[in-house]
């Protein structure tokens, strides 16, 4: 099973990565959601006992995207930092990553979040309340428009059964207005794609899940949902 799949969405052709991001081939642009950089950092200073390993882990990940799709634009779609002082937690070393892997960039498109909203500091890094490219609309948390919409915010994932064996992973979900990408961050967790608010935001389109497991990212039935 390949690590990738293609899809078509709003008259375009993308790429489903099972590392969690996105590839627009005809735009060049690489998209992650949800990075939550620092949350481990931001959580111990409530007594959680974690590896402060999150930021690093998730920005060799993204660098390893990179090297793989050699991308002229990357769009975070929002959440990139877990809460506003997480910019002063980062330790130099991968602040400089971070603004090396956005630097490399022709463009790198910070789009905001509600848990970046008003980020101290950021090294000069420019926040937008959307980008919008062909015609479709990147942002943080979907609106009512009849635009299509890539977006992230709730961090979709999927328990479910293959032949006799249960999956839990998390998903694209993909309706006819809709691309809700997956979290990802390293230390990020997930809402069913059954809950009641996807249910609601799909209306009569139902989502379509692409789950990412291991390495492979594969449709699911409706059946299986």
């Amino acid at each position: 099973m390949p690590s990738r799949c293609e899809i078509d969405f709003a008259g375009q052709r993308f790429v489903l990565d099972a590392g969690l991001a996105l590839y627009w081939p005809a735009q060049e642009a690489l998209v992650v959601s949800d990075l939550h950089l620092e949350k481990a950092s931001f959580l111990a200073q409530f007594g959680s006992a974690v590896a402060p390993y999150d930021t690093l882990d998730t920005l060799l990940r993204l660098e390893k995207l990179v090297a793989i799709y050699r991308p002229k634009s990357l769009i975070l779609l929002g959440d990139s930092f877990h809460d506003r002082q997480a910019w002063a937690r980062l330790e130099d070393a991968v602040r400089h990553q971070l603004l090396a892997i956005c630097g490399a960039m022709d463009h790198c498109h910070l789009v905001e979040g509600n848990h970046d909203l008003g980020l101290l500091g950021g090294g000069n890094l420019n926040f937008s309340a959307e980008v919008e490219t062909a015609g479709i609309v990147f942002r943080h948390e979907p609106q009512d428009t009849d635009r299509p919409q890539i977006v992230g915010h709730f961090h979709p994932k999927l328990r479910t059964s293959l032949r006799g064996h249960r999956l839990s992973g998390k998903v694209f979900a993909v309706n006819d207005k809709l691309l809700i990408m997956p979290a990802f961050g390293t230390f990020t967790g997930g809402l069913d794609l059954n809950h009641d608010a996807f249910i609601q935001l799909a209306g009569s389109s139902p989502f379509r899940a692409y789950m990412a497991y291991k390495d492979t990212v594969a449709g699911i039935a409706r059946n299986d949902l």
